[in-house]
């Protein structure tokens, strides 16, 4: 297998990931590999076999279905934050099949198949997360507040 590609431009990482490269895997690798704790990300590309889900408030559980296939990465935008003291990858997916209807939800993962160009938006200061009972997910933890 190939290996992704990467420029660093300020605070922006271009990466080309490779045919068989997993999206959220390499992003989380690169971020923990490279000491980035905090990230925007966005990209396109073709992918195959993505696992999906959307999140149930009653249930305060992922639903999650693959769909085995070849697609159109159509859009994908995330962050990478700090998870349990490692680099964690939160990205949203909309993709086309052959016959150009779209799906989308969070992205669990897919592997790239021909092409995977991203663009990754470095901050400054880390974004932990940490578990918040009432919502039933790890989220984001900042400093300040408005109430």
């Amino acid at each position: 297998m190939e290996a992704m590609k990467f420029r660093i431009e300020d605070d922006r990482v271009l990466l080309t990931l490779a045919k068989g490269n997993y999206i959220n895997q390499t992003f989380e690798d690169f971020a923990d590999i490279n000491g980035v704790g905090s990230a925007w990300l966005n990209g396109i590309g073709a992918i195959e076999n993505p696992e999906i889900g959307f999140y149930s408030m009653r249930d305060k559980s992922y639903h999650r279905r693959k769909f085995i296939g070849e697609y159109e990465l159509t859009s994908l935008v995330g962050n990478i934050t700090i998870k349990e003291v490692k680099p964690f990858a939160h990205t949203h997916i909309t993709f086309s099949d052959t016959d150009y209807h779209v799906l989308g939800g969070h992205l669990f993962d897919a592997k790239i198949t021909a092409a995977g160009e991203f663009i990754m938006h470095v901050n400054k200061n880390d974004i932990t997360r940490e578990m918040n009972k009432d919502i039933g997910l790890p989220l984001w933890c900042l400093e300040e507040s408005i109430e």
